[in-house]
């Protein structure tokens, strides 16, 4: 997921009014290496202490790129692009995209399967319609994000169908310190800046996630536990396990096996097959307005599964706004 997500966009002002050289040359960098791909934003709804945000979006166009993964003993998930959006007011804004993936397949899985491992492939086409109303009391931001089956099923970079998500963020900062809440409900299970699963899921559940943000200046941690409350019937399509040309893409029967996606395309199930919980833990270093690293770590209790994850983000919103001097 998927409520802590950091968006590509998230409609922060720049703590600077000037782009100096080094920025620059990012930003052709970064356009260089994805001139028409759209980044997954998992919460494009802003994040962050109430006084990194005291105004709201930025009125106008809004440009990023961004590219993130998370790596495990079950394989590696990445995805790289960028996204094109708009505020219509302080409070309310759209992105568009499609997400670019890159997936490694565990050693285990291209041994017993070498012709069953995943690859490389665009995802589905989304949109986010955001809200954002920082307040001194409290901040609260939203987000509905909605995607459009468009990415290759077989290698797990859609799930065959329309999906929709909405979440909320709530946080409130006593100085440094800001502990926040995050929740929500959707059709599948969002990927998070802390875990981009090996696998998509289709079925209802909800999600929540709680801890706190230390943001003393351009460095921020933070530490949250979460939890995925699925109910009704479940379907996991694999990301590290490909269905081959010659192989039934469709699940056999009801499964209870939660790792089941290191060994077949798609399972099926009761709520059980997807639900989890577990521990994130981040770093977060944002150099200069435009530019922001972080480096997270996910504990997913139930799969026994350590997440290690990064993200390298650069905003663009200056290339479609006038200078400020």
């Amino acid at each position: 997921m998927s409520f802590t997500g950091k968006s590509i966009l998230s409609g922060r002002k720049s703590r600077t009014s000037r782009l100096h050289f080094p920025g620059f040359v990012w930003a052709l960098l970064f356009l260089a290496l994805c001139p028409s791909l759209l980044a997954q934003t998992p919460n494009p709804a802003a994040t962050g202490p109430a006084k990194n945000n005291p105004e709201g979006f930025t009125t106008g166009w809004t440009l990023g790129t961004r590219f993130e993964g998370s790596y495990s003993s079950d394989g590696g998930v990445y995805d790289l692009g960028s996204a094109l959006g708009y505020n219509f007011s302080r409070h309310f804004g759209v992105d568009v995209g499609v997400p670019f993936y890159f997936v490694t397949s565990p050693t285990s899985t291209k041994n017993n399967n070498p012709g069953a491992v995943s690859g490389i492939g665009i995802g589905s086409f989304f949109t986010d319609l955001r809200w954002n109303y920082p307040n001194k009391s409290l901040n609260y931001s939203s987000a509905v994000h909605l995607t459009a089956p468009t990415g290759d099923k077989k290698k797990g970079f859609s799930i065959g169908h329309v999906t929709w998500n909405e979440s909320n963020h709530f946080d409130h900062a006593f100085g440094d310190f800001s502990p926040f809440v995050d929740a929500g409900v959707g059709n599948t299970v969002m990927d998070t800046r802390f875990f981009h699963r090996p696998f998509a899921t289709y079925g209802y559940n909800a999600q929540f996630n709680g801890g706190v943000e230390y943001d003393p200046g351009n460095f921020s941690f933070s530490v949250s536990a979460y939890d995925v409350a699925p109910w009704g019937n479940q379907t996991v399509i694999s990301r590290v396990f490909r269905c081959g040309s010659a192989a039934k893409c469709s699940a056999s029967g009801s499964s209870t096996n939660r790792s089941g996606f290191t060994s077949s395309s798609v399972t099926s199930g009761g709520a059980d097959l997807v639900r989890d919980n577990g521990y994130n833990a981040g770093i977060d270093y944002k150099p200069v307005g435009y530019l922001d690293f972080e480096f997270d770590f996910s504990r997913s209790v139930p799969l026994r599964l350590n997440s290690y994850s990064f993200g390298i983000g650069v905003d663009l919103s200056w290339l479609l706004r006038p200078r400020v001097h």
